[in-house]
């Protein structure tokens, strides 16, 4: 055998075996699969004081290349003990695009696009002040203080961040104040690496009701808002520059600016 059918013998059989490490990386994560789901309930339900699951999800980065794609359905977080029958949230489907290169290429991470579709929210707070949100677990053996001097910079770009046909309860017992929100839609846009950006926002309400001490203040309101301002993140300071509220009929249109002292 010559050299040259050697090298091409050694090509094609490194091509054989390089193809079918690719199959079995593809295939690997299905076959596996429910395995996978089941450690990955197991391991948020261990850590907290709620009931967590979700339904079908999906990674693809060949048909999204060079984005890398998420997809994961029918999340829920359930109370346990007073809480037990109150669903916390639920989020119908969840939708992330993220640029890989991006990440590979240093500090700066690319959100093409999170989308968060038909998620509920019942906060509620007890008489005796227990939040139906408080469900971290303490960790007794965690440090007390935690050493940010090694710390590296975090850079994010977020292009799209949409929030479609949500619905919020806000149910405060012991302050005797309760909101509900339906039918919110909510789009946000800005290049949040930089220190001066412009950030626009779209949020429509298409009913709003505040209650406090059993007085109706709104009853299934209509709210749109429509809020372009800049950003200035060193001296957090917010220009606004194209706004408009409207509650039903009200309309309020504002200029001007809001900053934090210090």
């Amino acid at each position: 055998m010559t050299t040259k059918s050697k090298f091409f013998k050694i090509i094609k059989i490194s091509g054989i075996v390089l193809f079918s490490l690719l199959i079995i990386t593809a295939v690997l994560p299905f076959l596996f699969k429910d395995k996978i789901i089941q450690k990955v309930k197991d391991t948020i339900n261990e850590n907290v004081n709620a009931k967590v699951d979700f339904g079908n999800f999906a990674l693809s980065i060949i048909s999204s290349f060079p984005d890398f794609k998420f997809e994961i359905e029918n999340v829920s977080v359930v109370g346990i003990n007073e809480f037990s029958k109150d669903t916390l949230a639920y989020i119908k489907k969840l939708d992330l695009n993220l640029n890989l290169k991006s990440v590979l290429s240093g500090d700066q991470y690319q959100i093409n696009k999170i989308i968060i579709s038909e998620p509920k929210i019942k906060a509620i707070v007890l008489p005796d002040g227990k939040a139906n949100w408080d469900i971290a677990k303490s960790d007794s053996s965690a440090p007390t203080q935690k050493d940010t001097s090694a710390s590296t910079p975090f850079k994010l770009s977020l292009k799209k961040f949409k929030i479609e046909n949500a619905t919020i309860i806000y149910d405060d017992q012991q302050s005797k104040m309760y909101s509900e929100i339906k039918n919110l839609n909510y789009d946000l846009s800005g290049d949040f690496t930089q220190d001066i950006f412009d950030l626009i926002q779209q949020l429509d309400i298409n009913e709003l009701t505040y209650k406090m001490d059993n007085i109706t203040y709104l009853n299934k309101a209509k709210f749109t808002a429509k809020a372009n301002m800049q950003a200035d993140m060193p001296n957090m300071k917010f220009t606004f520059k194209e706004n408009e509220f409207n509650l039903n009929e009200f309309l309020l249109k504002m200029d001007g600016f809001v900053a934090m002292n210090n």
